[in-house]
């Protein structure tokens, strides 16, 4: 029988819940392509306006953050304990992030 840190078995069982959600919400963001005309149109209608395109380049670097760490956590099967806490503070900033993209698209299309 192997023993492991306390650490460790934490950080293993925080970033396995993590990717679940990360990946639950990201299925979530799915849902408006099963709908019907009439949410396809309302969706058509949405605008986001930039001020600065600039803007755009944290989410981007922040979601190629979380899939390059996803890639390596799983690569190395949730063993090393500092690329699980890389990614589950870099998913807890992508999953607010998402939460706060989506509270203001559907209620635009409910």
């Amino acid at each position: 029988m192997k023993i492991t840190a306390k650490n460790h078995t934490i950080s293993k069982i925080i970033a396995k819940t993590l990717l679940r959600l990360f990946i639950i919400l990201l299925a979530f963001a799915s849902y408006p392509l099963f709908l019907g005309q009439e949410a396809k149109g309302k969706l058509n209608q949405i605008s986001l306006a930039f001020t600065n395109k600039i803007a755009l380049i944290a989410p981007i670097l922040l979601f190629c953050f979380i899939i390059g760490l996803m890639i390596a956590v799983l690569k190395h099967k949730y063993n090393r304990i500092d690329l699980n806490w890389l990614f589950s503070f870099a998913t807890i900033f992508g999953i607010l992030y998402l939460i706060l993209l989506y509270s203001r698209i559907y209620p635009t299309i409910a």
